[in-house]
């Protein structure tokens, strides 16, 4: 599996069979979002301002397939959970080559113990750090309660994006990690799954 960002809640998640993305956003925001193919395309809420008529082509089907609604999806071999955590959120279960993922879209409460079940299990999880849904204390509380293997960080401040959030390095410095030297794209599959929690900061890619 092949995880790229774009910046704000937009990744790319490249599997053998499929491609996802999650809230492709329009330049409005600042920060322009290159042309991607995608056969599934994840709308989390409000808060990620995903705009669906950015993504047009789809890689291995003839059009893209959206996901806005909570639900139970079956795309291509892998699995999509939504689950509606807010008035205006939700969060995604993400089961592809193996792997689960935890995509928490704008989330901007605690989860309920309901829904912890359902996300139980998590090997990559996406969470917002930069404030504007959940501020660094809370993103941490979180992280304890869903206990994944990898943590990717989001919807943080960074160069021309014009929402007010705050830097990636007020979240860092609340799990204790003093320098991340970002990647530009995280190879993984499941045998190569860290023994220890990880935080992998990716590099936002224009």
């Amino acid at each position: 599996m092949e995880i790229k960002y774009f910046g704000h809640f937009c990744f790319r998640v490249k599997g053998k069979d499929i491609v996802l993305v999650t809230d492709p956003f329009s330049s409005s925001l600042g920060i322009k979002l290159p042309q991607i193919m995608a056969d599934v395309v994840l709308f989390s809420g409000k808060e990620a301002q995903g705009d669906s008529s950015l993504i047009t082509k789809a890689v291995g089907r003839e059009n893209p397939f959206l996901i806005k609604e909570p639900g139970e999806y079956e795309v291509g071999g892998s699995f999509v959970l939504g689950i509606q955590a807010g008035k205006n959120n939700n969060i995604f279960v993400i089961t592809v080559d193996g792997l689960r993922l935890a995509f928490l879209g704008g989330l901007t409460e605690s989860l309920s113990d309901k829904q912890l079940e359902e996300i139980d299990g998590i090997d990559i999880l996406f969470l917002p750090v930069g404030g504007k849904t959940l501020n660094s204390k809370k993103a941490i509380d979180l992280i304890s309660q869903i206990d994944p293997k990898i943590i990717i960080p989001m919807s943080y401040k960074i160069p021309g994006l014009n929402l007010d959030l705050a830097p990636l390095s007020d979240f860092l410095k609340q799990m204790g990690i003093e320098q991340a030297s970002p990647q530009e794209k995280l190879i993984i599959s499941k045998d190569k799954l860290p023994l220890e929690k990880e935080v992998v900061v990716l590099n936002a890619r224009s």
